[in-house]
């Protein structure tokens, strides 16, 4: 009897170990099930509003996109470099002052303006209002000072400097 028993035992092993087998290999089968049923969800999501029937006619459609927009980023930046170097070169800095030129005329009729880009380059414009004649002057401005041939005058320097701190 104790052979029928060991081998009973044995037999009684042996089907144990294979029901373990087979129900961790289902448990691994419901998990490959429900990852793929997973994967499944985020490829259909993915292929919504996609123009191809498959990845690759996806994944080439988008390329061109990438292209195209790369394409157009070049072409911006270009145009924002030229757009950077007009703005360092254009006006931005302004200023005006109004004076009396003559002690009668009291009505601060004459006035400078400086025109300035921001380099701290541009002219200075002057009008001397007198009761009988007016006159002009125009003084270059190179980083923020006159050149040795002009010399600028007080209200001329004042306008200079208004312009500059703005």
């Amino acid at each position: 009897m104790g052979g029928l028993s060991a081998a009973f035992t044995t037999d009684f092993l042996i089907s144990f170990a294979l029901v373990a087998i087979i129900l961790i290999m289902l448990g691994l089968i419901a998990n490959l099930y429900s990852e793929l049923s997973t994967v499944k969800k985020r490829y259909k999501k993915m292929m919504a509003n996609s123009e191809g029937d498959s990845i690759e006619q996806m994944l080439a459609s988008h390329t061109n996109t990438v292209n195209t927009v790369a394409e157009e980023h070049k072409k911006l930046y270009g145009r924002i470099s030229n757009l950077e170097e007009l703005v360092q070169s254009s006006i931005a800095r302004v200023a005006v002052v109004h004076f009396d030129a003559f002690e009668k005329t009291g009505q601060g009729l004459s006035y400078c303006v400086a025109l300035l880009d921001r380099n701290n380059n541009g002219v200075v414009f002057s009008l001397i209002c007198g009761q009988e004649a007016e006159r002009a002057y125009a003084k270059p401005i190179e980083d923020g000072r006159v050149s040795d041939k002009y010399k600028l005058t007080r209200e001329e320097e004042q306008t200079l400097r208004k312009a500059m701190s703005n």
